[in-house]
């Protein structure tokens, strides 16, 4: 009966808390640099080196557009009613790139990730080797 307890118990905290995410970080350091989320992946390979791993995909996501009759495109559909516009959703095709630098058994490995060239998400992973 304990063990049955328990086992609720943990079914509950996980489904209520959910299960541990990576960790992540806003900036971290490559030598004396500061690398943040927004840098170009030039400049980041400019102060870090080449990365240990790199992988490559591409993501479709689709857009919520809305253009006025008169060709004037508008951001993004949030408000309904505006007898002068268009509404429509179109797909398109993202570059992501994830990067995983290494530092060594003493600091934590960095996972990377851009979009369109752009450093979108910084994740810390374990210590490395």
């Amino acid at each position: 009966m304990k063990i049955y307890l328990y086992v609720l118990v943990c079914s509950v905290c996980v489904g209520f808390f959910g299960l541990p995410k990576p960790a992540q970080a806003l900036a971290f350091r490559c030598d004396s640099y500061v690398i943040d989320v927004g840098m170009h992946k030039a400049e980041v390979m400019k102060k870090c080196g080449n990365p240990a791993t790199r992988d490559q995909r591409v993501e479709r996501r689709r857009i919520g557009v809305r253009q006025s009759t008169g060709n004037q495109v508008l951001p993004p559909v949030t408000m309904q009613g505006n007898r002068n516009a268009v509404d429509y959703e179109r797909e398109i095709e993202i570059q992501i790139e994830e990067w995983v630098y290494n530092f060594g058994s003493q600091r934590f490995m960095q996972l990377l990730t851009f979009e369109d060239g752009r450093l979108k998400q910084i994740q810390d992973l374990g210590y490395g080797q």
